[in-house]
């Protein structure tokens, strides 16, 4: 370990040094499993796909109290030149430490595991675990619904930037492709052919009416729902008329929409557009993950904010704004919240760093849960 760092800086640093990109979690495997073991917690894989597995730490013997849970994944770096020190080589600078998934969400996994570490040889009620699983960034959760089908803990903490506040709630995701069909022609030639980039060009003036439509929904405490094009492909070449233009969309849930109710909306905007442009428009769901909640009369959240209270810190429950892997523990009825170090504004950007006090902070939250858990 560094000189005057506590276990979850060494940790956090040795994670971050790893790059776990969403499909590449095999690279951490051997990493978890050989740090848990030192850590003297009944180590355990759980194979998902190919090589990646889910690594889940227990101490203590009976029922699993708490679990605590993050996942192994992080998206990648983007343009590696805009970083200030290469992402996958953690840095640490002004009482931060920089670096891929430094907030999201390794940051909470170095500190569940020095959390978990201090609990070693302590006489326990029951059991209490960490899970690190796979593919969490895509919003499928395929590694929390595979660790769900063996374990079945009474309560869990998902661990995601949250700024160290208990979040009940988070949003759910639609995530559809829309296909604007036209017809190749030479650019020579533009009136043989149909332009599908031009077409498209008119469906996200539409969508822009539709994105406009649902920020009015609000939930208090996940705040407004919201529609964005996030990626657009079309054209061949640069000669050629566009035959087929596409737009990705991210439609983000709040508590009283549905998945289903939300993709018939959408459908019905494309076909409309369909009709009054005459044009051909095809939809296609990608993924989708539902929004998720945990009642204020739950133990865990009156637990959660009974530490953070003790701890100085604000125990008021409010909601995620992205999503994370609560809704799979949800769909068992699992008892969860969401607590973890770092801020959401830092996920997912150039230069994502986590605050190295907030970092130490996290691991006595974790602590305390645990213990009030077990007792």
């Amino acid at each position: 370990m560094s000189d005057n760092a506590a276990p979850c800086e060494d940790f956090l640093r040795e994670l971050v040094a790893i790059p776990s990109v969403t499909g590449s979690e095999g690279l951490i495997k051997d990493y978890l499993v050989n740090k848990f073991n030192s850590l003297g917690f009944d180590t355990r894989v759980q194979h998902v796909d190919g090589d990646r597995y889910n690594v889940i730490g227990t101490l203590g013997e009976g029922p699993i109290r708490l679990m605590l849970c993050t996942h192994e994944d992080v998206i990648p770096s983007l343009d590696e030149s805009k970083w200030t020190t290469h992402p996958f080589q953690p840095s640490e600078r002004e009482g931060r430490i920089y670096g891929r998934g430094a907030t999201d969400a390794k940051g909470s996994l170095a500190a569940m595991m020095e959390a978990m570490a201090r609990l070693k040889g302590k006489l326990l009620n029951g059991s209490v675990a960490i899970a690190a699983v796979v593919e969490e960034e895509t919003g499928r959760s395929i590694g929390a619904r595979r660790l769900l089908t063996e374990y079945r803990p009474e309560m869990a903490i998902i661990g995601e930037p949250t700024g160290l506040r208990a979040a009940v709630a988070h949003k759910g995701a639609l995530r559809p492709a829309i296909t604007v069909h036209g017809m190749a022609a030479h650019a020579s030639h533009p009136g043989r052919g149909v332009n599908a980039i031009s077409a498209m060009g008119k469906l996200l003036v539409t969508l822009n009416s539709y994105a406009y439509r649902v920020s009015k929904n609000k939930d208090p405490l996940l705040g407004r729902s919201s529609s964005e094009a996030t990626m657009i492909r079309g054209g061949e070449r640069i000669n050629v008329i566009p035959e087929q233009c596409t737009v990705c969309i991210d439609r983000r849930l709040v508590s009283n929409e549905t998945i289903d109710e939300a993709y018939h909306d959408l459908q019905m905007v494309v076909r409309r557009f369909s009709r009054k442009y005459r044009a051909r428009a095809e939809i296609e769901l990608l993924s989708s993950y539902p929004p998720s909640s945990t009642p204020l009369s739950e133990p865990i959240v009156k637990m959660a904010s009974s530490v953070l209270s003790g701890m100085g810190l604000n125990p008021e429950p409010n909601g995620f704004p992205a999503g994370c892997d609560m809704w799979a523990f949800r769909a068992r009825d699992i008892p969860t919240v969401i607590l973890g170090p770092g801020s959401i504004q830092q996920a997912h950007v150039i230069d994502e760093y986590i605050e190295i006090a907030e970092l130490r902070k996290a691991v006595d939250v974790y602590e305390r849960l645990l213990q009030k858990a077990s007792q």
